[in-house]
């Protein structure tokens, strides 16, 4: 049991120590279409950084930029923000909502805007829930939540999409 308990302990602060090792990105100057390709990985890192850290995290302004960066400047990526299916009202979830997407778009080139938007309000709801308390209560996010629930999520955002 002692010896579970300090490899346990080994664990939690080897994690700790990683994720306070993590270096943004740099942004390049003007790259072709092409070479955003070479910064897949460095997006992927990223959004799980976001992903795993409160909005108050002293990197996060640095990271939303590199991953903006990249969605925007990456011909493999097609993001349809629709009002009615990620109208947050704040800027770190619609970033999320987005990277979702995003990655979503990577390993699914042929996916739906159904596909994608679901992969970016499921980011978002995970998000949601791990860090509401830092994040404060969001209708949109609230609401998402209530349909997924009820199994209606999917429904929603197909008919918003189609609009």
């Amino acid at each position: 049991m002692k010896r579970l308990f300090v490899i346990a302990l080994c664990l939690m602060f080897s994690q700790a120590i990683w994720a306070q090792k993590f270096t943004v990105p740099a942004i390049p100057g003007e790259i072709e279409e092409t070479e955003y390709a070479n910064y897949v990985q460095d997006f992927n890192r990223c959004m799980e950084w976001l992903e795993s850290h409160a909005p108050s995290a002293t990197q996060r302004k640095d990271v939303n930029a590199f991953v903006l960066w990249w969605m925007i400047g990456s011909p493999d990526v097609h993001i349809e923000v629709n009002a009615d299916a990620a109208n947050f009202n704040n800027g770190e979830l619609l970033v999320l909502y987005m990277g979702g997407w995003a990655r979503h778009s990577i390993s699914n080139p042929d996916a739906s805007k159904a596909d994608g938007s679901m992969a970016g309000i499921e980011t978002v709801i995970s998000y949601y829930l791990k860090y509401k308390d830092f994040i404060g209560k969001n209708k949109m996010a609230e609401k998402l939540i209530k349909m997924k629930k009820k199994g209606t999520l999917r429904q929603y955002v197909e008919d918003s999409l189609k609009e």
